[in-house]
């Protein structure tokens, strides 16, 4: 049973209820009745528990609820109001069950002659269409107390007839409260009336009494992912602006994914081709007396643990290449070999055998394919090069044999040789003792198996009156130095990016919770808690950063490929190729999702705050 006790309002100074009593019964129809704005319609608001500022209290069942009227509200009341309060960017169908989004309903089937209007778009329905959609929507809610505005106000005699034919038989299952100016039917139906005078209740007449009839218990369900689907029709009822906001929040997604992508792949390209010109188990080394190095000197420093080979190189002799001219130097005949000195030990060969004697060498897998152009790299397999040294302006060539191919790509033309072959081969040719050789800086490789700081450490010890270096260590350094500082930099303005789209997106959704705060002031008149609100809103903005994400994948696989394809083509090497980074994915995603939450927070508070009926008025 429902009672108000002594429910007082006012608007600013001036006094709407006055000490309003009132005890309605279990079931019946109880009419209220009087002049506009003696206060029906407001009374009506504190009755369903939409308006919350009132001074007197309300009881159901006997207990107060004035503090628990959202409860209240959501299990026991449904409206049925004078302006209709349909949300024009629901179907016709959605708008019916409104109610089942929130809490569960049993499935009600059309009636009042919509069947054939359930496809229709509201804007195309008549008022009398309207009046009666609103009706249906409070039937489907089976609630205690039915609370109507008007109900008859904008039908035609028959259909008004028909609906208050309809009410009446609900008023035998709940309590039916309505408020109109039509005495005939007023007098007509209701069980009670209550007549109302400058915000004061002046008369009171009961008619008879109904009694309440139990209905049977029917199935009840919840629509599945409820909160998902009103956000979906939400974000589809501006599709023009969500497309829009997609597309700038894409091309900032995007853009960042792979600038970062690009700049961390740049940093392990530069190192690896850093690692190919000169390998990371290099280490030079020079005399810190200016001294000139020996053979002798090289053999001991092969004989520590950890090293593979050692060598020199001599002063004032210069390698300019290999090729296939005997008769003299032809710089367009030959091609330039970047490392001649690399061990050879642990690669793996493609054709032929490791060299056994000075003369016989070996050569990388793209150094053969430079060499031979379009022939086949194993018809270098036996056949004689020409290497070509200059020493004083003066250039000589050592007749090599090809013996072997690996299988190893090298940024640099590589050639591999036997330990300190090409100084014995150039003794011959440019006839100078062994103790004439000058060189004043070699290179020492160490095992893969052994750490290089490790081994330098123990070189150092051992051979005091030299330094030792690691090659590519400090340029390896500065570099990463460098391209840390601009990671930060990039990471810095694509936090700026990510804020300023985010921005714009808790922009929007802030103007859609304006636009849209009558249509979410009727869902909580039909059962939404403002929880189910914040859900409403939150998985709208969520559905379109999703949805963005989505997309920016699909580009940012598909852009990863085509630059792959491009850098193949232009380089004909796969040394250089960009992998998709999921980590960086993950990173921006996740931010992203953390932004959007935060950009969420004003159109939220406003929720919070939202007066019902203040926003049911626009």
């Amino acid at each position: 049973m429902l009672e108000v006790q002594h429910i007082s309002k006012r608007y600013h100074y001036q006094k709407v209820l006055d000490d309003i009593c009132m005890c309605f019964p279990t079931s019946g129809i109880v009419a209220i009745v009087g002049p506009s704005g003696c206060g029906k319609t407001t009374l009506l608001h504190i009755l369903g528990g939409i308006d919350t500022d009132f001074q007197g209290d309300i009881l159901w069942e006997n207990k107060s609820v004035k503090h628990h009227l959202t409860r209240y509200r959501r299990h026991h009341v449904s409206f049925i109001f004078q302006q209709f309060h349909l949300i024009m960017w629901l179907s016709v169908k959605q708008n019916i069950s409104l109610p089942r989004f929130f809490h569960k309903q049993e499935k009600a089937s059309l009636s009042l002659a919509l069947e054939t209007l359930k496809n229709q778009s509201l804007h195309s329905l008549s008022l009398g269409q309207r009046q009666r959609l609103a009706y249906l929507r409070s039937h489907y809610h089976r609630s205690d107390i039915l609370l109507c505005d008007e109900p008859t106000g904008s039908l035609d005699p028959q259909y008004a007839q028909a609906v208050m034919e309809l009410l009446k038989e609900e008023s035998q299952h709940r309590l039916v409260i309505l408020v109109s100016h039509d005495e005939k039917l007023v007098s007509q139906y209701s069980d009670e009336v209550y007549k109302m005078q400058d915000g004061q209740i002046i008369e009171h007449i009961c008619f008879h009494e109904t009694e309440k009839i139990e209905r049977f218990p029917t199935v009840q369900k919840k629509y599945f992912l409820c909160h998902m689907r009103l956000a979906f029709a939400s974000l589809c009822s501006h599709k023009a602006r969500s497309f829009q906001l997609m597309i700038g929040l894409l091309l900032s997604l995007l853009s960042i994914v792979l600038a970062l992508t690009l700049t961390r792949h740049l940093e392990g390209q530069f190192h690896q081709y850093i690692y190919s010109l000169v390998p990371a188990s290099g280490i030079s080394f020079q005399s810190r007396y200016q001294q000139s190095l020996s053979l002798d000197l090289l053999d001991q420093i092969k004989n520590q643990p950890g090293i593979m080979k050692s060598e020199m190189f001599l002063d004032d002799y210069e390698c300019l290449g290999i090729g296939f001219q005997s008769e003299r130097y032809e710089q367009s005949q030959t091609l330039f070999i970047g490392d001649d000195t690399s061990p050879y030990t642990y690669l793996s060969l493609k054709y032929g055998n490791y060299p056994q004697a000075h003369h016989e060498i070996l050569l990388s897998l793209s150094t053969a394919r430079h060499l031979c152009g379009q022939q086949d790299v194993a018809s270098l397999i036996g056949q004689n090069v020409y290497a070509w040294y200059q020493h004083d302006w003066e250039v000589k060539g050592i007749c090599y044999k090809i013996v072997g191919i690996t299988n190893q790509t090298t940024a640099l033309d590589t050639l591999y040789q036997m330990d300190h072959a090409y100084i014995y081969l150039l003794k011959d040719i440019y006839q100078y003792e062994l103790e004439q050789v000058s060189s004043h800086l070699g290179i020492v490789y160490v095992h893969p198996d052994y750490h290089r700081d490790h081994v330098m450490k123990q070189l150092k010890k051992q051979f005091p009156d030299y330094e030792f270096l690691a090659i590519g260590e400090s340029t390896t350094q500065n570099v990463s130095q460098v391209l840390n500082q601009a990671n930060i930099i990039l990471l810095f303005f694509s936090l700026l990016a990510i804020l300023s789209s985010l921005f714009l997106i808790g922009e929007v959704m802030f103007l859609n919770v304006i636009q849209k705060k009558k249509d979410l002031a009727i869902m909580k008149c039909f059962g939404a808690s403002s929880l189910d609100i914040i859900k409403i809103v939150l998985y709208e903005s969520f559905q379109i950063l999703i949805l963005t994400q989505s997309i920016c994948m699909i580009l940012y696989y598909q852009l990863i490929h085509m630059m792959n394809i491009f850098l193949q083509n232009m380089f004909e090497s796969e040394l250089f190729s960009i992998q998709v980074d999921i980590n960086i994915i993950a990173f921006v995603f996740i931010v992203s999702d953390l932004l959007v939450l935060i950009s969420q927070l004003p159109p939220l508070l406003y929720i919070l705050k939202m007066n019902t009926v203040q926003a049911l008025k626009e």
